[in-house]
């Protein structure tokens, strides 16, 4: 199956179609899912995926935070506050 898409691309307005089948809608992008762009509170378990496929991760959540500080500090360093 391929996919033709209509309307502006990365609005709301873009839908992807069967090309085969132009009636068929296959992806249509609704609002009602977006996500905040200011969440208050996000929550994590890894539970899940270490129990079904084994996962650990492969950064300390220690090493992950001061990867992410040097990283902003970098960004304040450089006056690119926009990434």
């Amino acid at each position: 199956m391929e996919v033709e898409w209509k309307g502006e691309k990365g609005s709301v307005n873009e839908v992807g179609y069967n090309k085969a089948d132009p009636e068929h809608v296959l992806v249509k992008i609704d609002p009602q899912y977006f996500r905040p762009t200011e969440v208050e509170l996000l929550l994590g378990n890894p539970a899940k995926a270490k129990k079904h496929i084994g996962w650990e991760p492969e950064v300390s959540f220690d090493d992950l935070v001061k990867e992410m500080v040097e990283a902003d500090i970098a960004l304040v360093e450089k006056g690119d506050l926009t990434s």
